[in-house]
C-alpha cells in the first residue's frame, strides 16, 4: 500500500510539477516575448500615428503652397498693372508726352504744372502733385478727361473746375492754334488737381 500511495503521490507530483513547469513556461513566454511585443506594437504605434500627424501637417502645407501658387499667379498679372499705373521716375517724359498728345489728340490747349515728388510714409513710391490747366470746347474738354481717365497711369483728381473762358488776345490764339468747330464756338477753362504715383 505504501508503494501505491507513493505512486500516486507521485503521479500526483508530476502532475503538478508539470503544470507548475507548465505555468512557469507561459509566464515567461508572456514575460519575455508577448509583454515587449505589445510594447513594440505601442511605440510602432504611437511612431505611425506621429508619421501620420506629420504627414498631415506636410499635406496641409503642401495644400497651402499649391493654393498660394495658384492665387500669386492669379494676382500676376495684376502686378504688372499695378507696375504699368505707378510712373517710373526715368520716364516723366514719357507721361508729360502722353498728356500732351491726349490734348492735342482733342484740340485742347493745355498747361501741365507738375510738382517735386513727395516720399509716402511706409511706402515705396512717392506722390506727386500735377495741376492740369485746359481750354477748349465743352465736348473736346469731356473727351479730354475720357481719354485721361483711359491712360494707363494712375491720377487721382481731388479737384476739377470749369470756368468760361475770357474773351480776347487768348481765345483769339487759341483758336487759331485749334480752331472751333461749327458746333462748338463758347470755349471753358478747366482746372484739374491731382495726385499721381511714381517709383
Amino acid at each position: 500500500m505504501d508503494a501505491s500511495k507513493y505512486l500516486k503521490f507521485n503521479l500526483k507530483n508530476k502532475i503538478t510539477a508539470s503544470l507548475v513547469g507548465f505555468l512557469i513556461i507561459i509566464l515567461s513566454l508572456i514575460y519575455f516575448i508577448v509583454i515587449p511585443t505589445i510594447k513594440e506594437i505601442k511605440a510602432m504605434g504611437q511612431a505611425i500615428e506621429a508619421q501620420r500627424e506629420d504627414l498631415e501637417k506636410k499635406y496641409i502645407k503642401g495644400q497651402s503652397l499649391r493654393q498660394l501658387t495658384e492665387n500669386l499667379s492669379k494676382i500676376e498679372l495684376k502686378l504688372e498693372l499695378l507696375d504699368q499705373i505707378f510712373i517710373n521716375k526715368n520716364r516723366e517724359l514719357e507721361f508729360i508726352t502722353s498728356l500732351e498728345n491726349e490734348a492735342n489728340k482733342n484740340q485742347v490747349s493745355q498747361k501741365i504744372n507738375l510738382s517735386a515728388p513727395q516720399k509716402a510714409e511706409n511706402q515705396n513710391f512717392q506722390k506727386t502733385s500735377l495741376q492740369l490747366f485746359t481750354k477748349g470746347g465743352f465736348v473736346k474738354q469731356l473727351q479730354y478727361l475720357l481719354n485721361l481717365e483711359h491712360l494707363s497711369y494712375y491720377i487721382n483728381v481731388k479737384l476739377l473746375e470749369l470756368s468760361p473762358a475770357a474773351d480776347g488776345e487768348q481765345a483769339k490764339t487759341d483758336n487759331q492754334k485749334f480752331p472751333p468747330s461749327s458746333s462748338e464756338t463758347n470755349s471753358l477753362n478747366m482746372y484739374i488737381d491731382a495726385d499721381t504715383y511714381w517709383n
